[in-house]
């Protein structure tokens, strides 16, 4: 992934429906991702995946009177590098801070924990 700061939230949310659009859309089939969950104008769209492309997390090449836009960087490796950026900033690379922090706000079901558990052990099997 391009070593980039964090998105802004509006840029974020153009690069979520670029991903649930399969990583590549047009303009226009980004407003019908963004529909439910914005007001935006086709220029505000527009100008968010200008920002985009000029940060190196968005490309896009001609295709008849408009333009196809595709994803330079995937969901996963963005929540990778934005996942480690969160547990340093905030919690100094410990896990366990991050996951007592959860825990004090209630944050955490009983299946939240049966998850994690089930997960960390899956972990431990693939280092023995």
């Amino acid at each position: 992934m391009k070593e980039s700061k964090r998105l802004p939230d509006a840029e974020l949310r153009v690069m979520q429906a670029l991903w649930r659009a399969g990583g590549e859309a047009t303009r226009p089939e980004l407003d019908g991702f963004l529909a439910d969950e914005t007001d935006w104008s086709a220029t505000t769209v527009l100008n968010l995946l200008a920002r985009l492309e000029s940060r190196g997390f968005v490309a896009r090449e001609k295709r008849g009177r408009g333009y196809l836009y595709r994803a330079l960087v995937t969901q996963q490796s963005y929540r990778q590098a934005e996942s480690r950026s969160v547990l340093e900033r905030l919690f100094g690379g410990s896990v366990r801070q991050f996951v007592a922090a959860l825990d004090g706000g209630n944050a955490l079901t009983k299946e939240d924990v049966r998850e994690l558990s089930v997960y960390l052990d899956e972990l431990q099997k693939r280092e023995e």
